[in-house]
């Protein structure tokens, strides 16, 4: 069984880190203006996403579980994985909120499509107190889903969605090509008929599975853009994992209003 697994997570890892390294060697940035990184810190980068990759195929074997919330809490995030990877990939964000006062739990434990995370997603909402504050946060294409969600259910108590690394106008990245199903993804609805959840969308110049990096960009959205953080180092990134927390602290309406933070040209955010 575990031979069998690494046959298949091999060739994987090594597909992955051929995209990222092709991606940074380009220097391609979409159309977002910003200096290339620096030698030393392009490498820095690298390598933090290529033990993210394998970090991540590695959660993708272990068994995938949708863990109860054990006590009455006040205020949960829901996660939801990018597609094909396990709820177990976020296991370094689901520590960083629990210091800050948030309950986490998968939503689905893997993502496969919309019909099972949707149908998760109510059954997790439905077993929550009323009161509860609730919130969604979902990688890569389980941040598409989870926008998708909160306009398909307007009437959902969800209070805001966080997105990393999501493709939220597609991507001609390679992963996506070969690992998503765009088809079983609900089409967006018109601005009209849009839920009014805030949306803080969070996306990087390094991640490879953003092609162009500015189709990241989430119309109506709160938009944050940060660098040298590759798409699986997201999960892993303290500095990420701060903005989080810090954006989930914001009031209701006021990231819709807000402008883009974009991507400095020196310097990080």
């Amino acid at each position: 069984m575990i031979v069998a697994a690494l046959i298949i997570a091999l060739p994987v890892a090594a597909l992955l880190l051929a995209t990222a390294a092709i991606y940074a060697a380009a220097r391609r940035r979409g159309e977002a203006g910003t200096a290339p990184l620096p030698a030393a810190a392009a490498a820095l980068a690298f390598l933090r996403e290529s033990l993210a990759m394998l970090a991540l195929i590695t959660a993708r074997l272990l068994p995938a579980r949708a863990e109860p919330i054990d006590r009455t809490p006040h205020r949960v995030a829901l996660l939801i994985p990018e597609m094909h990877c396990s709820a177990s990939s976020f296991w370094y964000l689901l520590r960083h909120l629990h210091a800050h006062g948030w309950a986490g739990a998968a939503g689905p434990p893997r993502t496969i499509g919309a019909a099972q995370t949707f149908a998760a997603l109510d059954a997790r909402i439905a077993a929550l107190p009323p009161a509860c504050e609730l919130v969604l946060i979902g990688h890569g294409i389980g941040g598409l889903l989870a926008h998708r969600y909160v306009q398909a259910r307007p009437a959902a108590r969800i209070r805001h969605v966080v997105t990393l690394g999501t493709p939220h106008q597609g991507s001609a990245a390679l992963p996506y090509r070969l690992l998503s199903d765009r088809g079983a993804i609900p089409p967006a609805l018109p601005a009209t008929e849009a839920a009014s959840t805030d949306v803080i969308a969070i996306y990087s110049d390094f991640d490879a599975w953003l092609v162009p990096v500015d189709d990241a960009y989430c119309p109506g959205g709160f938009n944050i853009a940060v660098r040298g953080v590759g798409h699986c180092a997201m999960l892993l990134s303290r500095r990420v994992a701060d903005l989080i927390v810090e954006n989930l602290a914001a009031p209701v309406g006021v990231m819709s209003a807000a402008p883009t933070v974009p991507i400095p040209r020196d310097g990080c955010t």
